[in-house]
């Protein structure tokens, strides 16, 4: 912990200690301050109050304060971690064990930490979108209510390098899906240009 956040908890606990002696009066003993409504004015774990408390509720420098910080061996590790993070490994236990594959000799709490301040590099996760239903579901109607027809003209090709012109009746019911398709060598075209109009028309052919 360095020296501005060391001042700004004992300044913390400072007011919040003092406003409860304040509220007590005589009865205030810091020995047996409650802990959770402690926990509450300031923000702090009950767990960390404890360790305060031990103290007489006074912030001291960390045990480890001025130590190098083994970030430099982290980052020598950073392009494995950072790919691992891209590909949505986030455990940093798995992390570790990775990059100790590789070489590295650092701590666990090194790789944890890394893992927490690059975030950012995690992929996010794809949201299932709600089924919207079979697309493909073709219109139906009752027994004999409605047909879809068409007419063309298609041309054939015979063995003897000839060829000629020939009328392609199609069409589908809609309540079983069943197509029925028959081509006429010698349709009259003037039928055929009924059927057509027929269908132009918006009839349905029943």
């Amino acid at each position: 912990m360095n020296e501005e956040n060391r001042n700004d908890l004992q300044e913390i606990l400072t007011q919040a200690l003092n406003e409860m002696k304040e509220e007590s009066g005589e009865k205030f003993n810091i020995n047996k301050v409650n802990l959770a409504e402690l926990e509450r004015r300031t923000g702090i774990s009950r767990g960390k109050l404890r360790r305060l408390k031990a103290n007489k509720f006074v912030v001291k420098p960390h045990g480890l304060s001025g130590r190098t910080s083994n970030n430099n061996v982290t980052e020598a590790f950073s392009g494995v971690l950072d790919d691992l993070l891209s590909k949505g490994v986030t455990n940093a236990f798995a992390c570790y064990d990775r990059i100790c594959e590789v070489g590295y000799a650092g701590s666990k709490s090194a790789v944890k930490n890394y893992v927490k301040n690059h975030k950012y590099l995690i992929t996010a996760k794809r949201q299932i979108a709600s089924p919207q239903g079979n697309r493909g579901r073709r219109y139906e109607t009752g027994p004999g209510e409605s047909y879809q027809m068409d007419w063309g003209f298609v041309t054939v090709d015979t063995d003897n390098g000839k060829s000629y012109k020939i009328a392609c009746f199609a069409m589908i019911c809609h309540h079983c899906g069943q197509r029925y398709i028959e081509f006429y060598k010698n349709k009259p075209l003037k039928e055929v240009l009924n059927y057509r109009g027929m269908r132009n028309s918006g009839k349905r052919i029943s």
